[in-house]
């Protein structure tokens, strides 16, 4: 791996959506995945920095970002999890595929 010491989340993301990556890069999403497993802030720092590559206008960058996000929940474990499971995260994945949905309001 082209691990380098220091190598933020962020960077490690980056490269592992790069819309210029002709297919997955695995180094770098699993770079990406042992990153978040070792800072004590991991998840709460990717999960966002997810999202924003989720919602990417460039569709194969937005692709990627699923990929890398599937990778991390098998490898990131419960915290990982945990920061996946609040309201917050799935309330963006679901603007994903309803975007008008954060206008509608349910009436019971």
């Amino acid at each position: 791996m082209a691990y380098q010491e220091g190598e933020s989340l962020e960077s490690w993301l980056n490269k592992a959506t790069h819309p210029t990556n002709r297919q997955e890069d695995w180094e770098y999403i699993i770079g990406f995945c042992d990153q978040i497993n070792k800072e004590l802030e991991g998840p709460q720092i990717a999960v966002p920095l997810l999202v924003h590559k989720i919602h990417s206008p460039q569709e194969w960058e937005a692709l990627q970002a699923l990929t890398v996000l599937e990778a991390c929940m098998k490898n990131c474990g419960r915290r990982f999890h945990n920061e996946v499971g609040k309201y917050r995260f799935l309330n963006e994945l679901i603007k994903v595929v309803s975007p008008k949905v954060s206008s509608v309001r349910y009436h019971l």
